[in-house]
């Protein structure tokens, strides 16, 4: 006989307050505390497994590979759905002040990275769309991850088959934004500079059911544009209608940002306290993301889990650590 979980769950409950040690229960007279006892602790056990289905920092969740497809020798995308549907919608939850992570585990070496999930969903054929709004779709997470030959995590993801299972815990929080209003009059633009994969946080608040609500300036460094995949034209989509400006410095057309200092020079504006004019974008805070070669001509490099000191080109430009946050 086939019985679900919830049912076996539901089932041990009602056996566990039938049953009293004076024996004064009609359908459970027989048993003893012993066994009592047992169908308590079968129902305890029940219960923390079906909690562990929920994503959370405090406990693995099992997820399985839905989606895992190569833009290049390098970039690939990958999806992740929960074995079990999930109760939170962290969209909603998170909205788009907050920059999140979770982290993915390799249990070969037992080793952990955060990585930030995208509110994306493949649709098959290699379509990838954005969540409809109030969508949470069960709970899929979706990544734009970068192959590197010493990161064993991501080597070990690209490699994997659709239907494997792994696990991950979280969210957690890597920065949170000041809080913004929907009203145009009262929202801020903020200014991003990112190299590779170091878009996704951006991404991540600007494709989410509600986007960040100023505008937007990025600088983004890659080899070619192209090795954005299907995340190009909706990063493109997403600022159209003057919510912001994305200029590429591609590497492999010789714009490179340490070779032209002075053209990225002109296009980082200096920092201010609030906006001051409707047509263009007046930044009040910077978000950096990049591998630490970039991160040291942009702003300075961290210093392990400390911010580090504001150098590069953006103190240049008079930002310092009140207004510039580094992303790792």
């Amino acid at each position: 006989m086939y019985i679900r979980l919830r049912d076996l769950i539901s089932y041990t409950r009602n056996l566990s307050r039938s049953f009293t040690v004076g024996g004064t229960s009609r359908h459970l007279k027989w048993f003893t505390g012993g066994a009592a006892v047992t169908i308590s602790g079968l129902a305890y056990y029940c219960n923390e497994k079906w909690d562990q289905a929920e994503l959370s920092p405090e406990h693995f969740t099992k997820y399985r590979i839905s989606y895992n497809d190569r833009i290049d020798s390098d970039h690939f995308m990958l999806e992740l759905t929960p074995l079990e549907s999930q109760k939170v919608d962290l969209w909603t939850a998170m909205r788009s002040e907050k920059l999140w992570s979770v982290q993915i585990k390799q249990p070969e070496c037992m080793v952990v990275r955060n990585y930030t999930p995208l509110p994306l969903e493949h649709v098959g054929n290699g379509r990838i769309q954005r969540f409809s709004k109030g969508s949470y779709e069960e709970g899929k997470l979706f990544f734009y991850l970068k192959r590197y030959h010493t990161g064993e995590v991501a080597r070990w993801l690209s490699e994997l088959p659709e239907g494997h299972v792994i696990e991950l815990r979280g969210p957690y929080i890597d920065h949170e934004l000041p809080k913004q209003s929907n009203d145009k009059k009262s929202s801020y633009d903020i200014a991003t500079f990112t190299a590779g994969t170091g878009i996704a946080p951006i991404a991540q608040i600007l494709l989410t059911n509600t986007p960040f609500a100023g505008r937007i300036l990025m600088l983004h460094s890659c080899s070619t544009r192209q090795d954005l995949g299907p995340l190009k034209p909706l990063l493109e989509e997403a600022l159209s209608n003057k919510r912001g400006v994305l200029h590429y410095f591609e590497s492999a057309n010789g714009r490179d940002i340490r070779k032209i200092p002075n053209e990225v020079m002109a296009l980082i504006p200096k920092p201010h306290t609030e906006r001051e004019s409707e047509t263009s974008i007046s930044p009040i805070l910077s978000l950096v993301c990049g591998p630490d070669g970039y991160l040291a001509t942009m702003t300075g490099a961290k210093h392990g889990l400390l911010q580090g000191p504001v150098l590069g080109l953006l103190a240049q430009k008079n930002w310092d650590s009140s207004n510039v946050f580094k992303l790792s």
